[in-house]
């Protein structure tokens, strides 16, 4: 992800336990079977994602966040990351006004397939 304009790294969030959504537990849910992605190139860490969140569901977390992860894949990526995108999933309604509110199209919104 990109730094701020002035090539600072804005204040993140390091309090938060991460857990990965399990994709079965995602299609029992009652909720849209949709979902938020984030193309992390077209980020510019501004955070209006959070901001505008009527539910206060969306984090930018400090990549310090994700320890022993299964994936040395995932581990080698949150350590290439200034900011991880947390969403979370018992909060989160779907209702896109994180991403209609994002400036650099940089969130969308998908469909879990079934």
């Amino acid at each position: 992800m990109g730094k701020t304009d002035k090539g600072e790294h804005p204040l993140m969030f390091d309090d938060y336990t991460v857990q990965q959504v399990d994709p079965q537990w995602l299609q029992e849910r009652v909720k849209p079977k949709r979902h938020i992605g984030l193309t992390p190139e077209l980020c510019i860490l501004c955070r209006a994602c959070e901001d505008v969140c009527p539910w206060e569901c969306i984090y930018m977390m400090s990549p310090s966040i994700i320890k022993d992860a299964d994936s040395p894949a995932l581990t080698t990526l949150a350590e290439q990351s200034h900011a991880v995108f947390i969403i979370d999933d018992n909060e989160c309604t779907r209702c896109a006004i994180c991403v209609e509110r994002c400036p650099s199209d940089a969130l969308w919104l998908g469909r879990v397939d079934g």
